[in-house]
């Protein structure tokens, strides 16, 4: 009996599975900067320096070191800027907020102008529907003086 509950316990307490590891080693890489140049996430850059860093987080990640402790340990190493996520604290809650403050305000801007161009236009048609007609003297002589002119080109 207390050799089953051993073998339990021991199993229960032993390493994670190698699947869990793997899982769990690519969602950190996929959270942290390549150190060397600070311009791609670690599990798609190819340098020494990036390696080193993934075979660190697998080797932490087998001796039970948690997701969270492995990112925090590396803040401190590197400063935030190993994120590829900044957390949303001081100057950085701007990366959070901006956007959707840009989008609303870019969406009343062009709201705006599609607003003015369009009552400009309705403007436009209304003051030439409602010109005052012309006196039917002007138009006589314009039509004399156009066939006139026609005459002469033939």
């Amino acid at each position: 009996m207390w050799l089953v509950l051993t073998t339990i316990l021991a199993v229960a307490t032993a390493a994670p599975p190698q699947a869990d590891v793997e899982a769990a080693a690519r969602r950190l890489e996929t959270q942290l900067v390549a150190p060397c140049c600070w311009s791609q996430q670690v599990s798609v850059h190819q340098s020494p320096a990036s390696d080193e860093v993934k075979r660190d987080v697998r080797a932490r990640l087998v001796r039970g070191e948690s997701e969270q402790q492995i990112l925090d340990d590396y803040v401190v190493q590197f400063g935030t800027r190993i994120l590829v996520e900044p957390p949303a604290r001081g100057f950085n809650w701007a990366l959070y907020l901006l956007p959707p403050v840009m989008l609303v305000a870019g969406a009343g801007i062009v709201f705006a102008l599609v607003r003015r161009f369009s009552s400009r236009r309705t403007a436009a048609g209304a003051t030439n529907d409602t010109e005052a007609p012309t006196p039917s003297g002007s138009n006589d002589a314009y039509a004399r003086r156009l066939e006139d002119e026609l005459a002469d080109l033939d």
